[in-house]
C-alpha cells in the first residue's frame, strides 16, 4: 500500500452498537465533511532544581475523540441526532368536530391540528348547524399547513367546528429523549487521488445538541453534528481495535 497524498470521500453509515459491532447501519446521505480531533489532557510538573523550571514529568489524565460531521440531507432521522427527541410516524386520517377558538373575528388565522388538509367542511354551533361557505365565511390560506382565514362570522354561532381529512406525517420532537443518541459510525473512505480505500470505525458516538440549524437560506444548506466518542467495553482491551475506534487501511483491493 502506498497511500500518500489524499483527498477522501465516501459513504457514511450510522447504526447500533451491539456487543462492539455495527448493526442496522443506514446511510446518512450526502455529506461534505467528517473530521475528528483527539484531545488529551495532561498534568505537568515543573522541576525546581535547575532554575529553568523545565517540565520533569507529564501525567496523562484523560483522552477524548471528538468527531464533527456536516450533513447535506435533512431527513427526519438525521435531524433526530441533533435535537435529542423522538421520531413518531402518524398515519393519514380524518377529523370531525375539531373546535376552533371562540370569539373569532374577521381576518384571523386559525391553525388546524393537522396538515395536508382536504375535504374540509366547517359548521357553526347552532342547534341547526350552518355550513360555512368558502369565500364568504372563510378562505383556505394553506391546505398544506392547515391554515384557515376567517372572513365573516358575524351571523354564525361560535365555536366553529371543522371536519376534514389529513395526510400522514413523521414527527420529530425536540429534547424529549431520556438520553442523547449514541450511534456506531462507519465510513468507507475513498482516496480520490489514487482510488485506495480505508474503513473508519467509531464505535459509540454520542451526539451533542445542534448549535445551529439553518431553516431559511438563499444557497444550498447543510448542518453540522458534533459529538464525543464513548469508550466501548467490548473493544477497549484489544490493542488491534482500541476503545474508541479504528481505521483499517486496505492493503489489497477487491476488484468488483
Amino acid at each position: 500500500m502506498s497511500m500518500k497524498d489524499f483527498s477522501f470521500q465516501g459513504p457514511i453509515y450510522l447504526g447500533e452498537n451491539v456487543n462492539g459491532k455495527p448493526q442496522k447501519l443506514a446511510w446518512v446521505g450526502d455529506q461534505s465533511s467528517l473530521n475528528f480531533a483527539i484531545d488529551a489532557q495532561f498534568e505537568e510538573r515543573k522541576e525546581n532544581y535547575t532554575g529553568l523550571r523545565t517540565t520533569s514529568v507529564r501525567l496523562k489524565q484523560s483522552v477524548a475523540v471528538n468527531p464533527e460531521m456536516t450533513l447535506r440531507y435533512i431527513t427526519p432521522e438525521n435531524i433526530l441526532l441533533g435535537v435529542h427527541g423522538k421520531l413518531i410516524k402518524k398515519d393519514a386520517g380524518s377529523v370531525t368536530d375539531e373546535a376552533f377558538p371562540t370569539n373569532l373575528t374577521a381576518d384571523e388565522l386559525v391553525k388546524l391540528d393537522n396538515g395536508s388538509v382536504s375535504d374540509l367542511v366547517l359548521t357553526d354551533s347552532n342547534a341547526a348547524p350552518v355550513t360555512l361557505t368558502e369565500g364568504t365565511h372563510y378562505a383556505i390560506e394553506s391546505a398544506t399547513s392547515g391554515l384557515i382565514k376567517i372572513l365573516d362570522v358575524a351571523t354564525l354561532t361560535q365555536p366553529i367546528k371543522a371536519a376534514y381529512s389529513y395526510g400522514g406525517t413523521t414527527n420529530v420532537s425536540m429534547m424529549t429523549a431520556a438520553t442523547p443518541p449514541v450511534k456506531y459510525l462507519y465510513m468507507e473512505a475513498i482516496n480520490t487521488v489514487d482510488g485506495r480505500r480505508a474503513l473508519v470505525h467509531l464505535y459509540k458516538v454520542q451526539f451533542n445538541p445542534l448549535s445551529s440549524l439553518p431553516l431559511t437560506n438563499e444557497n444550498l444548506a447543510d448542518f453540522t453534528l458534533n459529538g464525543t466518542c464513548l469508550a466501548d467495553a467490548n473493544n477497549r482491551t484489544d490493542d488491534d481495535l482500541g476503545p474508541f475506534g479504528r481505521i483499517e487501511w486496505l492493503d489489497d483491493e477487491v476488484t468488483p
